[in-house]
């Protein structure tokens, strides 16, 4: 698993919480919390209308060389749930309205409250002044894709309306192993978030993701670990300080992957 993959999920979410009108019920990762059936049917066992936020397919194309570190597009996927059962009695007109928003429990007002929250996540992911917000954005290089899903059902009376948008991202490359970072970095601006964080299972999570970067590479294993070269690829490059590779030199590498070498 990316470790930026887990990190622009858990922002992603840590981003909504709290900004919308289903408040604090973000879901990370929900196993059916809005489950389509084989005859297209919706289920969910939640009781109030929620978000919840996972990632899905991706696909690296074009990989430099062999290296393991470039993630490419991500699909991270966001559903709005709720039911005409998700209800509430509004104590001065004893009227049945929906939970978070007072208006009547009807149709209509169910496809309204899914479009006012898909908006106001858009503004949650999008604010500037939301710190979980500006590490998701930093995350990834570009939106590539946005994909919109609707589905409803009335089975058995019960009514059920979900909106699924699936944000296609050009997701940020993994960092190799014992690779310095600058401080300011998106990722390990996450893990310090996280680490802020009062939740045991963040903490834990935080921690084992440093484990995973923590290590002392010199130079040309950081730069052989990123390609994926062989060590006599190495020796032909003359890139590195082991005496069976030789003197390490100036490498760039142009847009295809292909190392072009200047020897000192």
């Amino acid at each position: 698993m990316s470790l930026c993959r887990i990190a622009l999920r858990i922002a992603a979410v840590e981003a909504i919480k709290g900004n919308t009108l289903v408040g604090d019920r973000v879901l990370d990762s929900p196993n059916g919390a809005l489950d389509v059936q084989a005859d297209g049917s919706l289920r969910t066992d939640e009781e109030k209308p929620f978000v919840s936020v996972f990632t899905d397919q991706a696909k690296a194309e074009d990989v430099s060389g062999r290296g393991l570190v470039e993630n490419g597009l991500c699909d991270l996927v966001i559903e709005i749930g709720m039911s005409g059962a998700m209800t509430e009695q509004e104590q001065e007109t004893d009227e049945t309205v929906l939970v978070g928003i007072s208006v009547p429990s009807t149709d209509r007002t169910i496809e309204f409250f899914l479009d006012v929250i898909q908006r106001q996540v858009f503004d949650a992911l999008s604010d500037p002044d939301n710190a979980w917000a500006e590490i998701y954005r930093g995350l990834h290089y570009r939106l590539a894709k946005i994909e919109y899903l609707s589905a409803r059902t009335s089975d058995d009376g019960s009514k059920i309306a979900g909106r699924q948008v699936r944000l296609t991202v050009d997701l940020a490359d993994d960092p190799v192993r014992g690779e310095v970072m600058d401080a300011d970095a998106p990722l390990l601006q996450f893990l310090d978030k996280l680490e802020e964080m009062t939740d045991p299972t963040y903490q834990t999570q935080a921690a084992l993701m440093r484990s995973l970067l923590t290590g002392e590479n010199e130079e040309w294993k950081s730069l052989q670990r990123r390609h994926g070269l062989t060590l006599a690829e190495m020796r032909a490059l003359e890139l590195g300080d082991d005496p069976d590779i030789g003197p390490l030199a100036e490498v760039d590498f142009d847009i295809d992957g292909r190392p072009i070498v200047t020897v000192e």
